[in-house]
């Protein structure tokens, strides 16, 4: 696996950490809506980083290509679903 595909999808995984953390202690509408779009560009860049991996690195075997892309799609489809509703 590439060291882009994983220093993307840990960017991502660290964003959305912080948005959470930043959410929990938001105090006013402004930082809730920043602690939202924090969570956002991290789901965008970890789940990028997946179905990129999954379609570009062709050294890895077919299933775990089809893992990438499937678990992008679940990540991308359940967390970004959960976090329009909060």
């Amino acid at each position: 696996m590439k060291s882009w595909v994983a220093g993307l999808v840990g960017l991502g995984i660290l964003l959305l950490f912080i948005g959470e953390i930043y959410g929990v202690h938001a105090d006013t509408t402004k930082e809730s809506k920043t602690a939202s779009d924090l969570d956002h560009i991290g789901i965008f860049l970890a789940g990028l980083g997946l179905a990129l991996g999954g379609i570009v690195d062709t050294e890895e075997d077919k299933f775990v290509r089809f893992g990438l892309i499937l678990a992008a799609a679940i990540f991308m489809g359940l967390l970004w679903n959960v976090g329009s509703y909060i």
